[in-house]
């Protein structure tokens, strides 16, 4: 389904929608196994997914979404529980509601704590404000025009990190690729890996070089995908932070295979050109690399 189409996708009908009340009609919330609940934004062309983890005696947010809205008050209707926020990365996708909430956990890198300092400002995120991001009108009460990411506490995570919910563990995992500071989280009871922007069936980039969007390195990304499957050995579903909230666990054998093909140049991709699917500061020899049900997007 192409974007700017009025219709769900249609994999959101795959589970158990939640009602809210403080959704800002712009978000919207699904009940997904192992007491999982995913928080997306289908109204804006990221559509990114932000996912509340709950353990009998804690809950874990990854990530804060866009920040078009707070998504704490959100987060307090569906959770009572004393709550940790952590983030898979620095996007701005990803951390714009971060400053509501009093820590955030990330990896260490000097573009987190730089972010997490100082924000973002509008300027190298203005076309993401363009409205033909969005699927409908600019929602009601918001300004494109004051929109960025505010400053917010960043508190160091290292690898191997475990986050106790009561029952059950979930560990942080240092997975750089798509940026230097990626991670990942594996839930150990369930066997599921929260995999952020990495593991997913859409278009995955490796084209960031500069301090607003961070650095993306491929070999560092066929690393990672090698790391996830020795540090997770009995992996059993994996959730993503782009389009379907779960993933076939096959797919980190398919983008390895891609990647290494990218990297190989044995893979032809096309020049890509349409302004929308580009970030601040991308690279002009910018190519698209065409795979079974994803492409990788990469610099020459």
């Amino acid at each position: 389904m192409k974007w700017k189409t009025p219709q769900p996708r249609e994999y959101y009908a795959k589970y158990k929608h939640i009602e809210t009340v403080n959704s800002h009609n712009w978000f919207e919330c699904y009940e997904l196994p192992g007491d999982v609940i995913a928080i997306c934004e289908p109204q804006h062309l990221q559509e990114v997914n932000a996912f509340l983890i709950f353990g009998d005696k804690k809950a874990l947010l990854l990530d804060t979404g866009m920040g078009i809205f707070s998504i704490r008050p959100l987060v307090e209707e569906l959770c009572s529980k004393s709550l940790q926020v952590v983030n898979c990365h620095c996007h701005f996708d990803h951390t714009g509601g971060n400053w509501a909430f009093d820590e955030v956990y990330a990896a260490d890198d000097p573009i987190v704590r730089m972010q997490a300092a100082s924000g973002v400002p509008l300027e190298p995120l203005a076309n993401q404000m363009d409205e033909d991001m969005f699927l409908y009108d600019y929602p009601s009460g918001f300004d494109p025009e004051s929109y960025c990411i505010r400053p917010y506490t960043f508190k160091p995570c290292e690898d191997g990190h475990i986050f106790d919910l009561g029952d059950r563990n979930v560990e942080f995992i240092t997975t750089p690729g798509h940026t230097n500071d990626h991670a990942m989280l594996y839930d150990h009871k369930y066997g599921i890996l929260f995999a952020g922007d990495m593991i997913y069936f859409g278009a995955i980039y490796v084209q960031f070089g500069n301090d607003i969007m961070g650095y993306s390195d491929i070999g560092k990304y066929i690393d990672s995908l090698k790391k996830i499957r020795t540090r997770c050995p009995d992996l059993k579903s994996i959730y993503v932070s782009h389009n379907d909230f779960i993933t076939d666990r096959n797919a980190i054998d398919l983008i390895e295979n891609a990647l290494r093909q990218v990297a190989d140049g044995t893979a032809e991709g096309t020049p890509l050109r349409d302004e929308k699917y580009g970030y601040y500061m991308d690279p002009p020899t910018m190519r698209q690399y065409m795979f079974d049900g994803f492409s990788i997007v990469a610099g020459k």
